[in-house]
């Protein structure tokens, strides 16, 4: 057999085709760190996409507020007041199906574009009768938070606010909507941008009447700190709660709920909002200065007076001899210099006394 030997170049060759055609292989290791690197940037991005969702169901429900506040603004100025919050024979109102509880949400339905279901809403009954449980089972799209998990499918999401404080629902309450008073404009004091009239809740479906229930299924109060039932809700034993009992704002949004202002403006409440300026908004005339403009100015204190500058000691006048017997004190003069006194009128007859024997000594001669 014939040999065939490979010279140098040919060898080199063949050597670099045999590693390129390795190369279109991945290792296990590469593979490893192309797989970490695709996890990675899908948990950057599901982050995002869940914020992205949950600025839509925001702004859903921000829509939901604006047509409330239509509503509720419309029906003010057809009839000169805000609907009574509940309406029934006596109070406190109590959280259970029995009464007449026909309450504010019913009575804005025509304007919300709703006057169908208004006018299937029997008012010679209770709102519990059957003759009102097809209008009770309603789903209204405009009182549904899309964030709202766990909750029946006829309730609300937004409840008017009755009391500043945790208070059963009665005709004293300091709220917007109280039972069977109306409140007018004129009645909101604090001025209708700085009162919160509706709020988002959420209910656990036991406790839940429906949407057109006048208890603490479309009414709420300012005297709980927001989401703070939601621990409450969600826990799997249930307490058992007072009937009397209203509760305060929550939602399935992160961190807080949504507000409405009797000017029609919706604000995001943080859960961390001082539960002293919530009962604050929601009272229609408390009289107080609003707590959220109170900044405080730094009061500088009064300046001390300035020291005044005491005396430096001043020399005292040197001591005057006292004038010669005969002497006139005029004759009397202080030498400065050294401070001794002379007597002036003495030096001058001295002197001249001293000129007369000169000039007799100088004629002698």
């Amino acid at each position: 057999m014939n040999s065939i030997t490979l010279h140098a170049p040919a060898r080199k060759h063949a050597a670099d085709r045999n590693r390129s055609q390795l190369r279109h292989a991945f290792t296990l290791v590469e593979l490893l760190v192309v797989i970490a690197i695709i996890g990675i940037l899908v948990g950057l991005l599901v982050p995002a996409i869940q914020n992205m969702r949950e600025m839509s169901r925001r702004s859903t429900c921000e829509g939901n507020m604006v047509q409330l506040s239509l509503a509720l603004s419309s029906y003010s100025t057809t009839f000169g007041h805000y609907p009574a919050g509940s309406i029934n024979p006596q109070g406190p109102i109590k959280s259970e199906a029995i009464g007449y509880h026909h309450n504010w949400i019913a009575a804005i339905l025509p304007n919300m574009d709703a006057q169908n279901v208004y006018e299937a809403i029997d008012r010679s009954v209770g709102v519990y009768d059957n003759k009102n449980a097809e209008v009770r089972g309603l789903a209204i799209p405009t009182l549904r938070c899309p964030s709202a998990t766990g909750i029946l499918g006829y309730s609300t999401c937004y409840a008017g606010m009755t009391s500043s404080t945790e208070t059963p629902i009665d005709e004293s309450n300091d709220g917007t909507f109280r039972l069977n008073l109306p409140v007018t404009d004129t009645d909101i004091s604090d001025g209708l941008s700085y009162t919160i009239i509706v709020g988002e809740k959420v209910s656990a479906p036991e406790e839940e009447l429906g949407w057109i229930s006048g208890t603490r299924s479309s009414l709420r109060t300012g005297g709980h700190v927001i989401n703070s039932e939601l621990a409450r809700l969600r826990r799997p034993t249930k307490l058992k709660i007072d009937n009397l009992y209203v509760g305060g704002l929550s939602s399935d949004h992160f961190a807080g709920a949504y507000t409405l202002m009797g000017s029609g403006e919706y604000q995001f409440r943080s859960t961390s909002m001082d539960t002293r300026l919530m009962a604050q908004l929601v009272s229609r005339s408390d009289g107080a200065i609003p707590m959220d403009w109170q900044v405080g100015v730094e009061v500088t204190p009064p300046a001390k007076p300035a020291d005044v500058a005491k005396p430096t000691n001043v020399a005292k006048p040197a001591n005057v001899a006292k004038p010669a017997n005969g002497a006139k004190p005029n004759d009397v003069q202080v030498d400065e210099k050294d401070g001794e006194s002379v007597e002036t009128g003495q030096s001058v007859d001295a002197d001249k006394e001293s000129d007369r024997k000169t000039s007799k000594e100088i004629n002698g001669k």
